[in-house]
């Protein structure tokens, strides 16, 4: 029988029973996508053509594995995936099918497969009624080994109680031996009367399975996070040397949210809220106090929200608010959306405007300014048509300060409560899918102590202090160069200014990596005529022991180009931290607070491609301004990358110090300039946030 004959038997097996599941009573699919252990979203084994929504995040583990790639002690699959884009999903997987022996420091331990692979999948945006959806995708993209690759066309589609999917695919056995997904493939899922439970059947082109999974109700504790849960039997599956290797395995996914949108927000603020007094009742209220009563009022109410260096005062008819905010530190639009807020409650009356400046080490960094009124009302109805007219923006304000008459008192005295911030952020290097061991890792605590000195300026010092580690990085071993160091491994001085109106800089000196005296600093030029960035940025460090001073010399220039306040990319050259040089290219698409980047750097002869994942690792809402505050960090950067390989360099060895950025200790985006987040885009764009920060953390201020 050839192959053409053989799919189209099993196309019509395939329709045959969608006509007769579609005959059964027909209810509503359960809500959700469940994990392929191929790494995409679909069924048991096989991808769909569906797709994560843009903005998902899909964690999952497994021990389903392919008897045809042989018979190992350990079956994982671990995988990460993105919705990147609106139809576009990106997934990271790592098998590890091996049977790893006990064996001599530092000697190789593998015996089986442990690789790394990426997944691409794109749904064709054709919405045509009675078409399904269309898909093609490519499973283990690598220039290294390929065990798991095949290209593949699917459709997919939905009637009544099932959800059916049907493609084709080629696989690639030049390494491995065995093809894991290839010809044609298809399968059902059908939905167990009302539950939120589902039966599967598919075949991979090879073997079949049936499966029974479950998708839970979103958890708010999780963040509307979905967990799906997958109990699955494999029938008619064989070796290569075709003995019979059925097997049960089980899958387990979270398929988490980024973001949350605006209608989202609102309604979640209208249903939890108290409400605001009428706007009439307010007015009438607002002519009891004075003006001075009601600034007196608002700063109390603002430093009791917990922000720092608070003053208010009158500048003609309109309100000067200044403050700087080190306790909400997922996004600084939370804090502004309390001082916004609160200072639209309590302006005097007559009050046409509001204006405030956020500062960061008592440098100026953005100014934001309202229509009290507009706000007022956005406030009570959660219409945001009228309030983004009105909206003002600068990225530097420049307006002379004595000219605002500042309220008396503490109201307008600016006094700082906080003198030091602790911030706690882990420290983790690591190694995956090695011939010496599935993972090997260093884990540290940094602790940094910053204490701000004079306008722009911060003293900072880092201690690490390491908390465990593998035995393949303990010292004398293959990885011992990945250990953590204790002790102290930066004292820095770091002056922050405006060159000009538009030329943000800050620059550094002082000890650093524990053993190196140097000087670092990064100069950023907001462009006049769209939201772009220009980007210069180095160091310069120099070790210092007995017999021979070493020096290591990392700059790079870059371009960003913002599509959107969601989507960058940012292309440029640099001399890395090895000295090679070479371009790069990174596309940074955030989700909320989360930020997920995809970089590609070329340095000489080495090209590596990979994968970084930022978020913050802190409350929303942190501890108030005090004399000592601690926090966690705003910015957690992980990252997952690759050589790839060529005819000349065919090695994916790993090599920690190859084509490294220059990688600031401190970094002026983050600490200073909300991540980058400060174009009038960016606050426009979370104007629900600003009203539901409000409601959360500011709302009890007003009686």
């Amino acid at each position: 029988m050839d192959l053409r004959t053989c799919g189209l038997q099993r196309i019509h097996q395939a329709s045959m029973a969608l006509v007769g599941l579609v005959m059964l009573p027909a209810a509503a699919l359960a809500q959700g996508l469940g994990v392929a252990s191929v790494g995409a979203t679909g069924g048991l084994t096989i991808p769909s053509a569906y797709v994560l929504e843009q903005g998902d995040m899909a964690l999952s583990l497994g021990n389903y594995q392919d008897p045809k790639l042989g018979t190992f002690n350990t079956k994982q699959n671990y995988s990460l995936g993105f919705g990147l884009l609106p139809g576009v999903e990106l997934f990271g997987r790592f098998a590890e099918y091996t049977s790893r022996q006990a064996v001599s420091p530092g000697a190789p331990n593998i015996r089986g497969i442990s690789d790394i692979s990426a997944n691409f999948k794109w749904q064709l945006p054709i919405e045509l009624q009675g078409v399904p959806k269309l898909a093609v995708g490519v499973t283990d993209i690598s220039g290294g080994a390929a065990f798991f690759k095949s290209k593949y066309a699917v459709a997919s589609d939905e009637v009544g109680p099932l959800r059916w999917s049907l493609g084709y695919a080629r696989g690639d056995a030049r390494r491995g031996g065995a093809k894991v997904l290839d010809g044609v493939f298809g399968g059902a899922e059908f939905k167990l009367g009302s539950s939120r439970a589902t039966l599967l059947a598919e075949t991979d082109g090879t073997q079949q399975h049936a499966g029974l999974r479950y998708y839970s109700e979103a958890l708010p504790s999780l963040g509307d996070a979905q967990l799906v849960g997958t109990l699955q039997r494999s029938f008619g599956a064989t070796t290569l040397a075709g003995r019979s290797a059925n097997a049960t395995s089980v899958n387990v996914s979270l398929v988490v949210p980024l973001g949350t949108a605006d209608k989202a927000r609102q309604t979640r603020t209208d249903a939890a809220a108290r409400p605001l007094p009428a706007l009439d009742q307010a007015v009438a209220g607002a002519m009891v106090a004075t003006a001075q009563d009601r600034l007196d009022g608002l700063a109390r109410a603002l430093r009791a929200t917990g922000l720092d260096r608070v003053r208010v005062g009158m500048l003609g008819n309109e309100l000067v608010v200044e403050y700087e905010n080190y306790r909400y530190l997922h996004n600084e639009a939370d804090a502004l959306g309390i001082v916004l807020g609160l200072a639209a409650e309590a302006a005097p009356t007559g009050t046409t405007r509001i204006n405030a400046l956020t500062r960061k080490a008592g440098l100026e960094v953005l100014e934001t300014s309202v229509d009290v009124a507009a706000y007022r009302s956005f406030l009570r109805d959660g219409d945001a048509a009228r309030v983004k007219n009105t909206l003002g923006f600068g990225l530097l304000p420049g307006y002379d300060d004595t000219a605002v008459q500042w309220a008396a008192g503490e109201a307008g005295a600016g006094r700082r409560q906080t003198w030091l911030r602790v911030e706690v952020k882990p420290l983790l290097n690591y190694t995956l899918g090695t011939e010496f061991g599935a993972f090997d890792y260093s884990l540290a605590a940094n602790v940094r102590s910053t204490a701000s000195l004079w306008k722009g300026a911060q003293v900072y010092a880092d201690v690490v202090q390491r908390i465990t580690n593998s035995s393949n990085i303990d010292p004398g071993r293959v990885f011992a160069s990945s250990r953590q160091r204790n002790g102290l491994k930066t004292l820095a001085l770091q002056q922050s200014f405006w060159l000009a109106p538009r030329l943000f800089t800050s620059v550094g000196a002082g000890k650093f990596d524990h053993d190196r005296l140097g000087a670092e600093g990064e100069s950023i030029l907001f462009l006049p005529w769209n939201a772009d960035t220009v980007h210069f940025k180095g160091s310069y460090l120099r070790r210092l022991d007995d017999a021979l001073s070493r020096t290591t010399e990392a700059y790079a220039g870059s371009y960003r180009l913002r599509f959107s306040p969601e989507t960058w990319v940012e292309a440029g050259y640099q001399q890395y931290t090895d000295r090679s040089t070479g371009p790069s290219v990174v596309l940074t698409r955030w989700f909320g607070d989360v930020a997920v980047q995809l970089f590609a750097r070329k340095g000489g002869n080495n090209t590596f491609v990979g994968l970084e994942l930022n978020l913050p690792l802190t409350p929303r809402q942190g501890m108030a301004a005090g004399p000592v505050q601690l926090t966690g960090t705003p910015r957690y950067a992980q990252s997952i990358r690759t050589r790839l390989t060529n005819g000349g360099n065919t090695g994916n060895f790993v090599d920690n110090g190859a084509v490294r950025p220059v990688d600031l200790n401190y970094k002026p985006e983050v600490e200073m300039l909300n991540s980058g987040r400060i174009a009038p885009a960016d606050i426009k764009g979370q104007i629900q946030r600003l009203r539901e920060s409000f409601y959360l953390y500011a709302r009890d201020q007003i009686d």
